[in-house]
Parts: C-alpha cells; sequence; structure tokens
C-alpha cells in the first residue's frame, strides 16, 4: 500500500494506514516533514517491531528506522558508533555544490561498507536507499524494493535481483518533447534546432525525482502552455535541494526565472538558507516566481477547499520561498484523484502562462513603448479623499513617481507641479457626480464582451453593468492618462450605497464597476503593468481561497495577465503578504514618516511651567493653581492629600504626553529623512537597546541609576528633570551624528558631544548599530527599484517591522516578506508575552478584587509577525501552556504547565482574529485552539481552571460536546475580510447599538473543524464572551495608534460593544502599548490611551502643521483621526467631552485655522465639521447650544462653497 500526504489528510486515510499497517512485514518512508504527520507517524512506528526504513525525513521519524541489526532507535550523533563520523560528514555545509559532496559520501561510503558483513551490511542498506531515493527513477525504486524484499522481507524470502542503483547526471535540462535528458546546453539546442521559440527564455526549475520518476504532467503542462505563447519553456533539474548551480550554466540567459519545486531554492523543506538564495538571485537579476505543485491535497480537494492550501504547504511553498525573494505562489498541479501520479491544473497553468508572457514582455520591450497604469485609491469614497495610503503623500509621491519614469526613458506628460497634477486628476468629476475626472467609460456590451465572469457578480450585485459610476455612456473609468501613463483611481466595495448590507454581506463578488476598471486597464487601456501606489487598496481582500487561489478567485480573476508592483509600507508585514499571496504582487517598501517626541504645547506647557514653579518652591498655594489648570484641561489629577505625590502623579501624566512617540507627516517616496528627523530615529532606536542604550550611558555619566530612575517618575519630580536632562544630551549627540558627512566623522561628532559624560570606549559598541541604521535610512531604492522592477529585473526580499526595532527592513524598497510561521512564537517572545499577561492579570485583579475568569483578546497578523507573536505567546500564558519545539526547531505543538508551577488559575481566552492572521498564521490559530481544548479537558479543579469551568457549563447549558465548548479562536469566514463595523459607524445610518454589535457577531462567528474546514459558530462565540471581564489588545506600534486606522474601533471596540449586549454591561477596554514609556506600565485602559493619543497627537500643533505641509492629503489625515476618534464613541463610548472640545476649537471653531485646511481640502474639512455634529447629535458630546448653532453655521457655508466649486467647474 502507497500512502502520500493527501491520503492521510482525513480520519479514512489515517484508518486505513492503521489497518496496513497491522498487516505490514516491511514500512518505507521518505520526504515527511509535516506535523501533521510526523507525530502521529512516531506514535504509530515506535511499537511496530518489523523491519522499517525512513529516509530525509524529520529526526524523530528518521529514529524510527530499524533493518536487520541496525537501528536508529538506539544510535544518535552523540553516542558512540558507526554511523556518527559519516552522519557528522553529511551534515550541511552550505555552498552551491553541497548536495554534490553529499551525494559523494554516499557514493564512497557506500562501496567500503558492501563488502562488510553483519551489521554493517545493514548499515550499507540504509545508506544505499538515500541512493536509490535521490536517483528515483522507475528502474532505481524497482531495485530498492527488491533489496529491501530480499533481505528484510518474511520467509521464505523471494530471491530477487539485487543491483546497485543506477546514477543519473546531477544537473539537466528537460523537455517533454525530447527523447532523453541534456547535460549542456549545446546538445539541448542541437536538439531543437530551429524550433526554439523566440519571444523569451523562461527558466523552470524542478527536482531531480520529480524527472526521473516520469510523475511529470504538470510540469508538462507548464511547459507546453509557456512555449504555446512563443517563449522557450526551458526545464532544469539540479541533484539535491540546492538549485543555485543551474543559474551560472542551464539557465545563465532566460528571461525569467520560475521555481516549481514547491520548496525554497537552496536547502529544500528543512535546511533553507534565504540569505544564500536571495545572494544568488540578485546577482541572477531575473523576475523569480515560486509556482506551487500540490503536495497535502489531491486537486480537487483543493478546488472544493475555501481555505486554499494547508498551513504546512502554506510555509513550505508559500512563506520559506518569500523570504528568497519569491513572487506569485499560483498552484499549477498535483495529485490527481487516484493519487498515484500528478495532473496539471489547467486553467491555473494557463493564467500562470499569461502572466509569464507579460513579464517576459516587459523585460524585453523598451521603456518609451511600456503602457504603465498606476492605481490609486479613494477611501471611504469622497472627493476629499482620493489619493489615501498609510502614511504615504499619494499625490506628491506619484509627482516624483512620473518624474523618474520620465528620466527612465517612458513616454509620459509630467504635470508642472504636485498641485497641477492633482488639478488634472479631480478636475471636472464633481461636475458630472464622480470624485474624479473621468477619463473614459465602459460600454455594458463591452463589459460583458471582455470580462466573461461578470454571469458571476450578478448574483450579487444585480444585471450588468449595475448602478455605480455608472451613466448612459456606460460604466465611469475615473483617472487621467499622461501620455503612455494612466492614473486611475480604483472603484470602491460598493456598501457605501447601502451600509445595511453589511450586516448580511458574504463578500461573494466585486461590483461590475470593480471588474469593469481592471477589465478597462487590461483590454483598453492595454497596460503592460500596473502600480499599486500605497497601503492599501481593495483588489487584493476580495472573495477566494486564503492562500494558494484558483483561477477563479476574485483576485485573480481581476488582475488577469498584468505584472503587479505594489508599493507597501514597510511596517505592515501581515497585509504586505496579502497583496503578494492574493494579488500576485511584487512588493516595493517605503518608509514611514520621521518620529518625533509629541513634546508640550499650549494650556500641557503653561501647566509644566506651574509644576516646575512648584518644584522650586512647594508652596501649598501653588497646588491649587496647578489642579485648576489640570482640570480646565480635562487632565485627572490625584487628590490624596499628598499635595508632592499629587502633583509629580500629575506631572508624570505630562512626561507621558510630551515624550510620546509621534509621526510627522507623510513619507513622500523616494524621499530620505532630512538631518533632524534622521536624528529622531536615531536617537530612539539608541535608546531602546535592552541595556538601557544611550540614556544609560548619560546617566551612568551624571551618576544616576536609569533603571533605578525610571522606577522613581511616577513619583518623584526631580527624576523626571533628570531624565528630560538625560534626554536633551542625548538629542544633542545624535544630531550631531546626523549632521555629520558620514558614520564615522558622526560618531566622532557625537562622541565629542558627550565627552564629558561617557567614555568613547563605552560609545563604541553603539557606532556600528547606528551606522547600519543612518545608512539604510539614507539609502532609499524606492524609485530606483521600482524602475528596476519594470524593466523586468529582480527586487530583493526584504523583512516587514518598524525600522527602529529591526533596521534589517532597511533600505526601502525592496520586495516584503513576513516569517516562517513554524517558527514562532519564539522564546524571546514567549518571555515578553508571559510578563504582560502577568501584567493584565494583576491590573484586572487589583481592579476587579479577584482573577479575571475570560478575557476577549483581538489578534491581528500585523504586530504578531512584527513581534514574533508576541501576542500569541500572551493567549498561551493566559491559558497557561507553552509551545512545544520539535527536531527541527519548528513550533509543533503546545503543552500545559502544571498549576502548581503556574501559581495561578487557568484563564479563559476568547480570541477574534483578523481575516489577515487567519490567512497568515493558520498554525498559531490551531496552537491556541490546542491549548484552549488541553485545559478544558485537564482533570483540574474548575476553581483554579476557568477554561474548563466555562466549557462544562455550556455544555450543561446547550448540549454541545466538550471539544465544541471548548473553542476559543473566531475568525471570519475564508476569504472574507473585516468586521464591517467601521464602515456602519463611517456611512452614519446605523440606528442602534444591536447592528453594530450584529455585524461584529455574524463577521467573526466562524470557527476551524478539525478537519480543518471553517463553519458558522455564532452561538458559541455569544456563549464565550458571555463570560468575558474585559476585552484586550495589543498596539501595534507607536506609529500606528489607536486613531490612526479604524480597524482598531472596527474589532476591539465592535468586540466591547458585543460583550456590553451579552453581558448588560459594558467590559473594561484595555490595550497594551506597543513601546511604553520609561516608568509607565504597558496596559492602560482605552480612555487613558485616547487622553494619551489625542493630546500627543490630533490637537498637537507638531503633529498638525506637518501633515498640513503635505496640503490637500495633510487635512484628509486629520479628518480621518476625528472620524476615527468618533468611532470609539460609537463602539466603546470613550471618548470624553473635553476630547471634541478641543477638536472644535482648533479646527472648525478657528477661522483661520478652518479657512486654511478648507484652501486646500474642502470637502475634508466638511467631513470634521460634519463628524462633530454627529457626535453631538447621537449623544456623545454635551456641547453647549451655542457651538452647535455656530457648527451648523459653519458646515452649511462649507457645503454651499463645495456646491459653487463644483458649479464653476460645470459651467468652466
Amino acid at each position: 500500500a502507497i500512502y502520500d500526504a493527501a491520503t492521510l489528510s482525513n480520519a479514512a486515510g489515517w484508518a486505513k494506514l492503521d489497518r496496513d499497517l497491522a498487516r505490514a512485514d516491511l514500512v518505507f518512508g521518505a520526504r515527511l516533514f509535516s506535523e501533521d504527520l510526523v507525530r502521529p507517524l512516531v506514535e504509530r512506528l515506535a511499537h511496530f517491531e518489523r523491519p522499517t526504513l525512513i529516509i530525509t525525513s524529520n529526526p524523530a521519524l528518521i529514529r524510527c528506522t530499524r533493518i536487520g541489526g541496525f537501528s536508529l532507535r538506539r544510535e544518535s550523533e552523540n553516542e558512540p558508533g558507526p554511523l556518527r563520523r559519516w552522519v557528522q560528514k553529511l551534515r550541511p555545509q552550505g555552498g552551491a555544490g553541497e548536495a554534490r559532496r553529499q551525494l559523494a559520501i554516499l557514493r564512497n561510503l557506500s562501496k567500503v561498507l558492501k563488502v562488510i558483513p553483519g551489521t554493517s551490511r545493514d548499515l550499507y542498506t540504509y545508506i544505499t536507499s538515500h541512493q536509490y531515493w535521490l536517483n528515483a527513477s522507475p528502474e532505481n525504486l524497482y531495485r530498492l524494493l527488491c533489496v529491501l524484499i530480499s533481505r528484510y522481507g518474511p520467509s521464505p524470502r523471494p530471491k530477487l535481483p539485487q543491483l546497485d542503483p543506477l546514477t543519473y547526471p546531477d544537473t539537466a535540462i528537460y523537455h517533454p518533447d525530447a527523447p532523453n535528458l541534456f547535460t549542456s546546453l549545446n546538445d539541448y539546442y542541437r536538439w531543437r534546432g530551429k524550433r526554439v521559440p523566440s519571444a523569451g527564455k523562461v527558466g523552470i526549475l524542478t527536482l531531480r525525482t520529480v524527472v526521473l520518476s516520469g510523475n511529470t504532467p504538470h510540469i508538462d503542462a507548464l511547459a507546453r502552455a509557456i512555449e504555446s505563447r512563443g517563449l522557450e519553456a526551458r526545464v532544469a533539474y539540479a541533484a539535491g535541494l540546492d538549485l543555485r548551480p543551474l543559474l551560472d550554466k542551464e539557465l545563465a540567459d532566460v528571461d525569467l526565472l520560475v521555481n516549481a519545486t514547491g520548496f525554497a531554492l537552496v536547502g529544500g523543506p528543512a535546511e533553507s538558507q534565504p540569505q544564500q538564495a536571495a545572494e544568488a538571485l540578485t546577482r541572477f537579476d531575473r523576475p523569480y516566481l515560486s509556482l506551487v505543485p500540490l503536495a497535502f491535497q489531491r486537486i480537487d480537494d483543493w478546488r472544493a477547499d475555501d481555505n486554499g492550501l494547508v498551513p504546512v504547504q502554506q510555509a513550505l511553498s508559500v512563506a520559506i520561498p518569500e523570504l528568497e525573494g519569491a513572487a506569485e505562489p499560483l498552484i499549477f498541479g498535483g495529485p490527481a484523484a487516484d493519487g498515484q501520479r500528478f495532473a496539471p491544473a489547467q486553467a491555473e497553468i494557463e493564467q500562470i502562462a499569461d502572466r509569464i508572457a507579460r513579464r517576459v514582455a516587459l523585460r524585453r520591450m523598451p521603456n518609451a513603448q511600456k503602457r504603465l497604469a498606476v492605481v490609486i485609491y479613494n477611501f471611504p469614497p469622497a472627493l476629499g479623499t482620493v489619493g489615501t495610503a498609510a502614511y504615504l503623500d499619494v499625490f506628491a509621491s506619484l509627482f516624483r513617481l512620473l518624474q523618474a519614469l520620465a528620466a527612465d526613458g517612458y513616454q509620459v506628460e509630467v504635470p508642472e507641479s504636485v498641485d497641477a497634477l492633482r488639478q488634472l486628476l479631480l478636475a471636472d468629476g464633481p461636475a458630472h457626480g464622480a470624485d474624479a475626472h473621468i477619463a473614459d467609460w465602459l460600454s455594458a456590451d463591452e463589459y460583458r464582451r471582455l470580462f466573461p465572469a461578470y454571469t458571476d457578480i450578478e448574483p450579487y450585485w444585480g444585471p450588468a453593468p449595475g448602478d455605480l459610476l455608472r451613466d448612459n455612456r456606460g460604466i465611469r473609468i475615473l483617472g487621467r492618462q499622461f501620455g503612455n501613463v494612466f492614473v486611475g483611481v480604483q472603484p470602491s466595495f460598493g456598501y457605501e450605497r447601502d451600509p445595511m448590507r453589511l450586516l448580511l454581506a458574504k463578500d461573494a463578488a466585486p461590483n461590475h464597476a470593480f471588474a469593469a476598471f481592471y477589465t478597462w486597464l487590461t483590454h483598453k487601456f492595454r497596460a503592460d503593468a500596473v502600480i499599486h501606489l500605497g497601503t492599501h487598496g481593495a483588489m487584493e481582500f476580495m472573495p477566494g481561497k486564503q492562500v494558494g487561489l484558483s483561477a477563479r478567485c476574485w483576485p485573480l480573476r481581476l488582475i488577469g495577465p498584468l505584472p503587479n508592483f505594489y508599493v507597501y509600507s514597510v511596517n505592515n508585514p501581515s497585509e504586505a503578504a496579502i497583496a503578494k499571496r492574493r494579488g500576485a504582487a511584487t512588493l516595493v517598501s517605503y518608509l514611514v514618516p520621521p518620529v518625533q517626541q509629541a513634546g508640550l504645547y499650549k494650556g500641557l506647557r503653561t501647566l509644566r511651567d506651574a509644576i516646575d514653579q512648584f518644584e522650586r518652591h512647594p508652596d501649598p498655594a501653588l497646588v491649587s493653581d496647578v489642579r485648576e489648570r489640570a482640570a480646565q484641561l480635562g487632565i485627572p489629577m490625584a487628590a490624596s492629600g499628598d499635595d508632592y505625590a499629587d502633583v509629580a502623579g500629575l506631572a508624570h501624566e505630562l512626561l507621558r504626553i510630551e515624550q510620546r512617540m509621534i509621526p510627522l507627516g507623510l513619507h513622500v517616496l523616494g524621499q530620505p529623512p532630512a538631518p533632524a528627523e534622521l536624528a529622531d530615529f536615531l536617537l530612539l532606536y539608541a535608546s531602546l537597546q535592552p541595556d538601557g542604550g544611550l540614556p544609560a550611558l548619560i546617566a551612568r555619566g551624571m551618576g544616576i541609576d536609569y533603571a533605578d530612575l525610571c522606577t522613581r517618575l511616577h513619583s518623584d519630580l526631580a527624576a523626571q528633570s533628570q531624565l528630560r536632562l538625560i534626554e536633551e544630551r542625548g538629542r544633542a549627540a545624535m544630531l550631531a551624528y546626523a549632521e555629520a558627512p558620514d558614520a564615522e566623522a558622526g560618531a566622532r561628532a557625537a562622541s565629542t558631544a558627550l565627552a564629558d559624560l561617557v567614555p568613547a570606549t563605552a560609545l563604541r559598541p553603539l557606532w556600528p548599530k547606528l551606522a547600519e541604521l543612518r545608512t539604510g535610512l539614507l539609502t532609499n531604492h524606492e524609485l530606483r527599484n521600482l524602475l528596476h522592477g519594470l524593466r523586468g529585473g529582480f527586487i530583493p526580499p526584504s523583512p516587514s517591522n518598524d525600522a527602529v526595532r529591526n533596521p534589517a527592513v532597511l533600505p526601502t524598497g525592496r520586495n516584503l516578506f513576513a516569517l516562517d510561521p513554524y517558527r514562532v512564537p519564539t522564546s524571546a517572545s514567549m518571555q515578553r508575552g508571559e510578563a504582560l499577561a502577568t501584567e493584565l492579570i494583576e491590573r484586572l485583579r487589583r481592579e476587579q478584587g479577584q482573577f479575571p475568569s475570560s478575557i476577549a483578546i483581538v489578534l491581528w497578523g500585523t504586530d504578531n509577525l512584527k513581534s514574533d507573536c508576541e501576542g500569541v505567546a500572551q493567549v498561551l500564558a493566559l491559558i497557561g501552556a507553552r509551545p512545544v519545539i520539535d527536531e527541527l526547531g519548528n513550533v509543533s505543538d503546545v503543552a500545559l504547565r502544571p498549576l502548581a508551577e503556574l501559581g495561578r488559575p487557568r484563564i479563559d481566552v476568547v480570541v477574534t482574529v483578523s481575516g489577515i492572521f487567519r490567512d497568515l498564521l493558520s498554525h498559531q490559530m490551531r496552537l491556541i485552539d490546542r491549548a484552549a481544548y488541553l485545559a478544558a479537558t485537564a482533570d483540574e479543579p474548575p476553581e483554579w481552571n476557568f477554561v474548563r469551568a466555562h466549557a462544562l457549563a455550556q455544555v450543561a447549558e446547550t448540549g454541545v460536546s466538550l471539544a465544541e465548548a471548548a473553542i476559543r479562536v473566531f475568525a471570519n469566514a475564508p476569504g472574507s475580510y473585516g468586521a464591517n463595523v467601521n464602515f456602519l459607524v463611517e456611512s452614519g445610518t446605523w440606528e442602534n447599538d444591536d447592528q453594530l454589535s450584529d455585524a461584529f457577531l455574524s463577521r467573526k462567528s466562524f470557527v476551524r473543524t478539525a478537519d480543518g474546514q471553517w463553519r458558522e459558530a455564532r452561538s458559541l462565540l455569544e456563549g464565550a464572551l458571555r463570560h468575558v471581564q474585559a476585552t484586550f489588545q495589543n498596539i501595534d506600534s507607536f506609529e500606528v495608534g489607536l486613531t490612526d486606522i479604524d480597524n482598531y474601533y472596527e474589532n476591539l471596540g465592535g468586540m466591547a460593544k458585543s460583550v456590553a449586549r451579552l453581558r448588560g454591561e459594558p467590559p473594561p477596554v484595555l490595550v497594551a502599548d506597543a513601546i511604553s514609556s520609561p516608568g509607565a506600565s504597558r496596559v492602560a485602559s482605552i480612555e487613558t490611551m485616547l487622553r494619551l493619543e489625542t493630546r500627543a497627537k490630533l490637537l498637537n500643533p507638531k503633529w498638525h502643521e506637518a501633515m498640513l505641509a503635505h496640503g490637500f492629503a495633510g487635512v484628509r489625515e486629520i479628518e480621518a483621526r476625528v472620524g476615527h476618534t468618533y468611532g470609539w464613541s460609537a463602539t466603546a463610548n470613550a471618548v470624553e467631552d473635553w476630547v471634541y472640545d478641543e477638536i472644535a476649537a482648533t479646527y472648525a471653531l478657528d477661522d483661520a485655522m478652518r479657512e486654511r485646511m478648507a484652501a486646500l481640502n474642502p470637502t475634508a474639512t466638511a467631513g470634521v465639521v460634519r463628524r462633530l455634529l454627529e457626535a453631538a447629535g447621537r449623544g456623545f458630546w454635551a456641547a453647549d447650544e451655542a457651538t452647535l448653532n455656530r457648527l451648523q453655521e459653519i458646515y452649511q457655508d462649507l457645503e454651499d462653497r463645495l456646491e459653487g466649486i463644483t458649479e464653476e467647474r460645470s459651467v468652466g
């Protein structure tokens, strides 16, 4: 009987294996690495007494080998024995010739052992079996079986031929029509003669075992599809799992490289070497695509599976190749229904071949002939929001991009300025009821002819061409053409026409206008490539499989054959991965804006001066003045009776505001930070070192223990003053460093600035780190690499994170990757997670007088990918579980910590994950579910195990099984994203709180069953949430806070609203700060954090002046923050009156500020006033009548002006 991973993907397969094992005489296994297979097989083979031979697999399985007198069950590298020295020689040593070296060792060893009798002969069989397998032609597999049966089969043993393995070339070229393999390019071209296609050359990497076994239908179909498009398809293999030798010889002249192995370029499934691979691919400098042959699913099963790829193949065939710089992880084949041979996924192969042909054409075409589409976004759709992207000045970046394209030989008409560009894109739109210029129309007949899949949209959006962006001429295409470059505005989701449909939306299809837009780009404009500008659009979030999309999934239907280059924020790994895996995008990272301490301003500065006066002269009369000023500003001040302690506590709150790191302004593509901005980056990085970094060194020079100083900040005014002085000296040193001409001169300048406090030798370890950061920040490859990619070059890979957390993300302009999901959480992230879990428990215990029995936690992909899954570690720590690490260093399972070791009850945790977390970290979802199940089924007292107590209660109440009652991870349905609470809030048409909670509960109520499928389980989610005593989420970073994006109130606010509805009272809403200031706790209430963010950013002149410097886009950013603040009122009632008072005073009631904003972006300015009025109308803000009347007047005036603008444009 023969078994593969797909056969063992369900209970029926394992049951059949058990029956076959019971009567088996011999077991042979190879290439077994998946944890889904390894542990179950180890358990079965541990007590299997008949001959067993396992090779090239997880070490735990290899140790099950026992043939004749040779057994690895008692042999290891660390014990004496005949295998030790040879195993040590076989350990990978790296290098492009590694596979040949290991095969040579195997051949030499087998020659020696072949003539030695006894156990050594069994060792010979073990060693030689690798040669048979690595040269796995049908004849060699037959010979291997003959050897095994003759030597280890049951008696009487048949006399079968025992022949040595045949050997084959280490590298060779294969073609499905050729009679033989080719060991040289000359032989290959002699065979092809004049039949070589001339449009380009495509190299296809495959495994030698695939070619030798003859199991190549999927490879053959891919090669033929490529050649049918006029391209040469050159298939080549290399021995072992290092394919680099092919790049220097057999494939040295190709235009594009396709890795069709399903593994990394270097090292395969167990020993990948991404840095070595990336270096080789950078030198090779061709587009690098990594296609996926299914290994754990049959093709029909994959097509029927909404998830797409199973988690282990996501890691092996998608995540790990991305570390090397691979793009477009598309499925092209897999096991046929009978499981015996591979079969092509023909529809997907045709799509892949189209995309490859476009990529090759792009490489060969002169720039002057290329037609490019640049896509910008408009969300939420309005005239004032055209050109939105996370922390990117889109119009300024677009202008620089057009200039760079013109300089690189493209036929592009560059407007005279950024303002002129924006006006050209927005002109005439309002006069026709559109948010931007109408570039063209796609008639209904053209749309139906060019996009036959419109019939799959009609059940959800009505008959084509639909109602959105449509007039009597057809579907409008918004944007403008600048020579051979078209700048288009991506249509919206369409929900704004009917926000209530969000309660029931199943995300079944894009709307007709959305499909028409991409159809027009492909067929009418005839784009050669598309650039999506900024984070992020909607195309990649359209319905379909999570990872491993089929040709029928909407993102691939929309993007079609177009090469997709996506300019993406460097600090957003999760959504970047979605763009790569679902949008077939090659990413080009961009830097986020510089960060600075918020500082103090206006009343905050005056309050600080009053506190300073009290510190100099601690007169009780001054305390009243301080208290009155604090009350006017809405800053709570304790009244303990100890004046000094009360003032010190207030001063510490001011210190937190002052030290809060905030991003200033927006990034402009291709523009490195100025020296002052560079200094802020450097200071922050130097301050975040584990040992306290530069501040600790300066403090030591001042005779101060820095760690002790930080513990005294909340109660000691002198300590706060000392900290300010330390930071002033550090900032001056970093400015000197940044202003110097190079890193070496900077180190000298900074050392001189600190010479009176810090010895040069103490600073020396810091300079290499700062030099790396400085070089990375100033070496901006954003435009350069984008142009290089458009020329058909390779864009090197890069991790994705905050630059100060991980300087390896610099320089920007590279192809972002996430991480290997089987390596997290790490031991370091577990330590951090456990510390934060303890802090969270202790806070709730203090406030509630007992251990919290249940906490609801929101997990996102972004912060977990940045932190090596610190959020997952927190959940495991709360439950009282730890990761289990397997023999390859992978996190394979979880285990419960004993209660005696834990020292507290197990906390029940209800987890809702984002759709992106579901897609990228499904293994971590399984770990959490496994931990909850282990806890629910543990034989422990319920008062010490709240998971078990609540699960048993739900079993008693509803009759569900204990396994169902223990489910604790809830998500969107496959292919669906978001809770949609934000859309309802933004629309302003929701009528009551239940509509908000209904959206959350209906969207987030899907669970994954034991067989890996998803089902709706709202009753389980509601049952779990009824026990919740607090809600919690980690803040992603200081760059992206609670009011910077709407997703925080959408998810954490939506969860809080749902818990309040189910329990009848609102729960505490808590967050963990990404980077806490010295002496401050990371865990804070949502109210505290909103106060801090409002003062540090929204009301801070330093912040809003930096935004207004970007004109139109800056005003839009201000409006967005006001809207997100309002979202926290709608979902958690967490915004105090003074916040709206100050927003109104700063942006609406200040005539000069309002007029300034209206001149830059009148629509967004009106949006700020409209949101304030809505906050008052819904009872979130108790504004006085005079203020409301004035705001009404202002709003009407702005609306009148907007209508006037429209009329003027219409007349003009």
